[in-house]
Formats: C-alpha cells, structure tokens, sequence
C-alpha cells in the first residue's frame, strides 16, 4: 500500500537505499504507534536529497505531520 520512490539523479544506489530504509522505518513506527495512517488508500513517498543527511528523527517527524495533513483531508470531505 506504501511505495518509496527515488529519482536516479539523487545520489549513488547506496544512498538511495540509505533514503528508502529511513523512510520504511519511519512509516512502520507510525503506523506501529500511532495508527494515523489510514491502509486502505495507495501512498507514493518520493525521498528527497536532504532525508539522508537528516537525523532520523527530524524524518519521523516531518513524515508524521505530513500523514497528519492528509489524515485531516481526508475528514474534511
């Protein structure tokens, strides 16, 4: 239900798998915690350049506040 998307010009495969394993994480421990992830839609998670560089838990954090967003999107229709 959750897909990881890297462009080829983001680094080298290394650090593009580097990108995909902190965001798996991230999502599995939301989703582990704090159930605010609703599985019956379809995500594409496109990992950006500066996740690799970032602490894990600054990604935690920005991917909780995006899933939040779209949490209270989906209530609002």
């Amino acid at each position: 239900n959750i897909s990881f998307v890297m462009k080829k010009k983001v680094g080298n495969a290394v650090v593009r798998n580097k990108i995909k394993r902190k965001l798996k994480s991230a999502v599995q421990k939301i989703v582990k915690e704090k159930h605010s992830i609703d599985l019956n839609y379809t995500y594409v998670i496109f990992g950006k350049n500066n996740v690799y560089k970032d602490k894990f838990i600054f990604v935690l954090n920005e991917v909780n506040k995006t899933f939040e967003k779209i949490k209270q999107m989906n209530n609002s229709i």
